[in-house]
């Protein structure tokens, strides 16, 4: 019986995989067609229906397949996920390359406005940091191909006695480190017949305090716990944006001068990013998934000190979307996995170069004001 049972899901699941694109293309492409018909673009969609073939790709009749998903209305289009098919391929990547948003966007209005809420746990065993970003990211659209915007990141961190004051009969002290983070200014280039391919360019500006310290005159706290690092940043992004029957595909990579080495002897080494990201739309929904590879030029440095950064890591993400008119939702997480390269502790024994990095949670809403 379990033996018919697994034979019937695995015939169920190539019959799915052969015919399943066939029949979603059939009913997404009579959709539109109805759609079209009823704003006055097409006439009698019924009759261009029937002249289709049962079988196999292509359609007589229909809408250019590249404009079906995004060119729904061929009426004035303001926002720019439902022309770009996602902010976070573009102008999202200012706050991070691991978490974009993927599906549809707010609609009207002068400037979109997307807050972001970035939760992530640092530090060591018994002594953990609890980083918290507020991400504000306000960018509007100068005409059809150019896209700019500013991020503004409020930063709160909390470190548990992270001078190791407590024990043995001394009570903790514990501290928080907040303020404006270092700001980012964007400008995206939307390229291609349909704006399907973005090229954005990122500047962070050192607004963030870098060289702070638990007690006046004393010695810089851990590069971690400052809010900002104090020297110019720089990232290209591209984006390829992939229009399916089911929802969206993104494609792209990302080079980033993470700032180099600042006044306090903190250095961060350059990297480069490849990832991938699947949306699929449920109506309002839109369940994403994306995988993402970077690389680093070298180990991170505090103060002089080589920390044990990864060289390498790989990071899978996950997130849920949900958007109407004039709202857009999306919680995300990202869990990441590196290669540090360092095989021996600070004592001489033997470690795997290998380990799980701290995970990150984010909140987001997007809106259209004005």
């Amino acid at each position: 019986m379990k033996h018919f049972r697994l034979s019937t899901f695995v015939a169920f699941t190539f019959f799915s995989i052969a015919f399943g694109p066939a029949v979603l293309q059939r009913r997404e492409a009579s959709r539109v067609l109805h759609r079209l018909e009823g704003l006055g673009v097409v006439e009698d969609s019924s009759a261009q229906q029937a002249a289709w073939p049962r079988c196999g790709a292509g359609f007589p009749g229909t809408p250019d397949p590249g404009l079906v998903v995004r060119v729904e209305e061929p009426i004035g289009l303001v926002a720019s996920w439902q022309t770009v098919g996602g902010c976070g391929a573009g102008s999202g990547g200012g706050s991070s390359v691991g978490l974009k948003w993927i599906g549809h966007n707010v609609t009207g209005g002068l400037f979109n406005v997307q807050e972001q809420v970035t939760y992530t746990k640092l530090g060591q065993a018994g002594y953990p940091e609890y980083n918290f970003f507020f991400n504000t990211l306000i960018s509007t659209d100068i005409d059809q191909k150019w896209n700019v915007g500013v991020n503004l990141p409020l930063v709160y961190k909390y470190l548990v006695d992270p001078t190791h004051l407590g024990g043995s009969g001394v009570p903790a002290v514990d501290y928080s480190n907040s303020g404006v983070g270092d700001i980012n200014l964007l400008a995206t280039r939307k390229l291609g017949r349909i704006n399907s391919l973005l090229l954005t360019g990122i500047v962070g500006i050192p607004t963030g305090v870098y060289d702070a310290r638990f007690t006046p005159g004393g010695t810089p706290i851990n590069q971690s716990q400052q809010i900002g690092f104090g020297e110019p940043t720089g990232s290209l992004i591209l984006d390829q944006t992939l229009d399916q029957m089911w929802g969206l595909i993104v494609l792209g990579g990302a080079a980033a001068w993470r700032g180099g080495e600042n006044k306090v002897h903190n250095y961060r080494a350059p990297s480069g990013t490849l990832y991938g990201y699947a949306g699929y739309f449920l109506g309002p929904l839109v369940p994403a998934f994306g995988l993402s590879v970077t690389g680093f030029t070298g180990h991170d440095k505090d103060q002089d000190s080589e920390q044990t950064t990864p060289l390498f890591s790989t990071a899978a993400n996950i997130s849920l979307e949900w958007s109407n008119s004039w709202i857009a939702l999306l919680v995300a997480a990202s869990v990441p996995y590196g290669y540090d390269g360092i095989r021996e502790d600070e004592n001489g024994r033997p470690r795997s170069p290998w380990r799980f990095l701290p995970w990150t949670v984010s909140l987001g809403i997007a809106a259209a004001p004005f």
